[in-house]
């Protein structure tokens, strides 16, 4: 009777044994802790690559070789004095300064959030560049398969899929999917679909952990997740009838230019479906890590629209979020809608709840023209958004005053910085913002150690062209506006 209960264990611990090994290779959770996400993660290695083995390999890009010789005299000329964070809580400053301390040895997140200024990724690739040079890199960060929403992707990175999908983001006024940190959403029912993304170089050296953001309510559904020679296939867990989002992270030894998803389902539809609300790509190490979460054409009320904000953004763990929206608010009518302000504080409101120890920046908006006529709000929105920052306890930055203030939009497009739309900016134009954008977070850093008495930081400014703003370093650059000014590279 002994004896055979013996076997009996034995052969349960060897069923257990056996299926732990099988979930090693990945891990899907409700959305656990991040310390409870990391076991050891192993893909298979297989014998068929994916990505181009022939790929560029990874080069971190900096403003010196998108705009040549000028870049030198930018840092220079838009000084520590003017570009800068600003701040009323006498806390902020000494807060940020512990918080970047931290981030060789336990990481600095950051989230920034906003609408197609931010959605092309390019500024925010400058500045992850920039900060990751000072901080250490702890890797690319968020991405979605754009591809299948219909619009256009970051800008070191393209999309394609297979199947039938649907998709939303939080610029549309009544989303028909759940959305989730990144602003899009997609969802399929097919038994078969997929979507890759495909880089423009190899990522940096070093492993990976692919975190995949995703909600379903079946469990039929199996994903294959590979790069390069390691395979992941995956049986997802059943979500329930009223599934909430999961995240499945997934470990690559190493990464190729390409990161291929495949769905299948087997057994009858039954209203099944899959959805995809986002791919966060990380290193192993500590670091610098810059989520670009921006939607075209999104107001303030963008975040707000977010379903499972809470969940997914407690895994990102950001030490610093950037709320950059405005442009879309006062650019049609000219002028601060009644609900701006609302919308403005509620935003705080719940990104606090969640990361009650994160900072915040409140920006401002740059100058713009529309159909020749100055958009005057922009300046009524800086004001804004300098007050709700300085009552919410939040950081400041005035891009409106450092890109030069009322009228500088045209001297940004004869410059080449900003498109025909006057508007939306050039690749240099993002690479211009998103240096600044990096270097007055280091010159705040700068500022607080070397004044530990440090309380506050405010610059007094006017609506008019501001002293020490880009507009002034173009013109010192060229006295004649030229769009070809910065085709000479060093």
């Amino acid at each position: 009777m002994i004896l055979f209960l013996m076997r009996g264990l034995l052969l349960r611990f060897g069923i257990l044994a056996g299926a732990l090994t099988l979930l090693a290779s990945c891990t899907t959770s409700t959305l656990a802790p991040q310390d409870q996400a990391d076991r050891g993660l192993t893909p298979q290695r297989v014998d068929a690559y994916v990505g181009n083995k022939a790929a560029k390999p990874y080069t971190r890009r900096t403003s010196a070789e998108l705009l040549g010789t000028p870049a030198q005299s930018l840092i220079r000329y838009v000084t520590i004095e003017t570009n800068i964070l600003e701040f009323k809580n006498p806390t902020l400053g000494q807060e940020l300064e512990n918080k970047w301390g931290q981030a060789k040895t336990e990481g600095f997140a950051v989230a920034h959030f906003g609408d197609s200024l931010v959605h092309g990724g390019f500024a925010a690739e400058m500045a992850r560049g920039r900060l990751q040079t000072f901080g250490g890199s702890a890797g690319r960060g968020m991405t979605f398969p754009y591809a299948i929403a219909k619009t256009y992707s970051q800008n070191d990175f393209k999309s394609t899929f297979t199947g039938e999908w649907i998709s939303a983001n939080s610029a549309q006024p009544s989303p028909r999917l759940p959305l989730g940190v990144s602003g899009f959403a997609a969802r399929t029912s097919d038994a078969s679909a997929s979507f890759s993304l495909n880089f423009y170089t190899v990522p940096e050296l070093g492993k990976k952990r692919v975190k995949v953001f995703y909600s379903t309510n079946s469990a039929n559904y199996t994903l294959r997740v590979q790069s390069a020679n390691f395979l992941h296939r995956v049986n997802l867990p059943n979500g329930g009838a009223q599934p909430r989002t999961q995240m499945l992270e997934l470990s690559f030894p190493e990464m190729s230019d390409a990161l291929r998803f495949e769905l299948t389902s087997v057994g009858p539809n039954s209203g099944r479906f899959f959805e995809v609300h986002g791919i966060s790509i990380e290193n192993t190490t500590p670091g610098v890590l810059y989520h670009s979460l921006g939607v075209g054409s999104a107001n303030y009320g963008a975040l707000l629209g977010q379903t499972y904000f809470e969940e997914q953004s407690a895994q990102l763990a950001p030490a610093l979020i950037v709320l950059d929206w405005g442009t879309n608010d006062i650019y049609s009518k000219n002028s601060i809608p009644l609900e701006l302000e609302k919308n403005m504080v509620q935003t705080i409101k719940r990104v606090r709840a969640q990361h009650p120890k994160a900072l915040i920046i409140l920006t401002s908006a740059q100058d713009m023209t529309s159909r020749r006529r100055n958009i005057t709000a922009t300046w009524d929105f800086a004001t804004l958004a300098r007050r709700l920052a300085f009552e919410n306890d939040c950081l400041f930055y005035d891009w409106y005053r450092i890109a030069g203030g009322r009228a500088s939009m045209a001297t940004w497009v004869a410059y080449g910085l900003t498109g025909p739309d006057h508007i939306h900016l050039t690749g240099l134009g993002h690479a211009v913002k998103g240096e600044l954008f990096a270097q007055a977070i280091l010159n705040t850093l700068e500022r607080v150690k070397s004044d530990p008495t440090l309380k506050s930081i405010e610059i007094k400014t006017t609506v008019a062209t501001q002293p020490h703003s880009v507009v002034g370093w173009l013109k010192e650059v060229s006295a004649v506006p030229r769009k070809g000014l910065f085709d000479k590279r060093p």
